[in-house]
């Protein structure tokens, strides 16, 4: 699991192994912004952003479902999720 993220409202939200490459994606995003802003700045350019991933929501308790569960009948197995770093 990479440790970093970079979000951009127009790239979307990537994640990077380094806080270096995370950094240089957000910095890359502004630069997109900047040679863009003909009429002026987006608004969107100020929700770019970057940062450490503490935690991740990863797939647990997994199991078949049963008649007892009310899901439909082409769901044949049960799940949750949980934070987990």
């Amino acid at each position: 699991m990479d440790k970093f993220f970079c979000y951009c409202p127009d790239a979307g939200f990537d994640t990077f192994e380094t806080e270096k490459e995370a950094k240089e994606s957000a910095e890359t995003s502004i630069d997109w912004y900047r040679d863009n802003a003909d009429e002026g700045w987006d608004d969107a350019v100020n929700q770019v952003c970057w940062g450490e991933i503490k935690q991740h929501a990863s797939i647990c308790n997994v199991r078949p479902s049963t008649e007892d569960d009310c899901v439909s009948a082409d769901c044949d197995t049960i799940c949750d999720y949980q934070l987990k770093s």
